[in-house]
């Protein structure tokens, strides 16, 4: 944790994957997005001196994002030493850098241990994985990316031992892993992205076996 001392107070600032929520990362998340160009701009700004613009442009990303990170009134962020704005900006070089999985395949939520599904496709119900899948599904609309749904995802896949799924009930837990750390989620998220490579590896094999032996017939 950056701390700083705020309005008179110590105000503990998150810089690591462990110590930042799911909330608070997506916060980030949606302030850097808004400045960044699209591939369309970028093609509209070459040969063009934009120095001037970028300087402007990045200023008020930092200002946002300290505004965002201390709680900090954009009326009053103007008061704060510029060694103070450059602190906290730079507290997010740490989660710049690509995450590492660890390999883990459990976490806890208020004392109970949660699994990653490791037999989730021999072993969830066909209304757990359409459910989950569904989301997947509608992740290019989502304002924050997979982000967004992943805490939903979790709470249909990740279950305690002998835990049973109610679909329609299902919001407590979303609201519980929502307060999850971004180092829970990216080993999710990795997790996740593995199985699901390894189940269309076996599928395309599947399916060239039977076209070979189609052809062979």
């Amino acid at each position: 944790m950056l701390v700083l001392e705020i309005n008179g107070k110590e105000k503990s600032i998150p810089c690591q994957w462990e110590e930042m929520t799911i909330d608070y990362y997506c916060g980030i998340y949606q302030i850097i997005k808004k400045y960044q160009r699209t591939e369309e701009q970028k093609k509209e700004d070459e040969g063009k001196d934009l120095s001037k613009f970028f300087f402007v442009q990045q200023t008020k990303m930092y200002r946002e994002l300290f505004c965002y990170m201390t709680g900090v009134s954009e009326k009053d962020v103007n008061k704060y030493p510029v060694d103070d704005v450059d602190a906290v900006i730079s507290s997010l070089d740490n989660i710049m850098k690509d995450y590492e999985p660890k390999g883990i395949d459990s976490f806890d939520v208020d004392g109970v241990k949660y699994y990653f599904p490791m037999n989730f496709f021999s072993e969830g119900t066909f209304g757990e994985y359409i459910e989950a899948n569904q989301l997947e599904m509608g992740v290019e609309y989502l304002k924050n990316g997979r982000f967004d749904i992943l805490p939903e995802q979790m709470a249909i896949m990740c279950k305690a031992v002998d835990e049973e799924v109610d679909l329609d009930n299902i919001d407590d837990k979303v609201a519980k892993f929502r307060k999850l750390t971004m180092d829970i989620v990216w080993e999710f998220s990795f997790f996740l992205n593995k199985r699901t490579t390894m189940c269309l590896n076996a599928i395309r094999m599947f399916s060239e076996q039977e076209t070979q032996s189609l052809l062979q017939s």
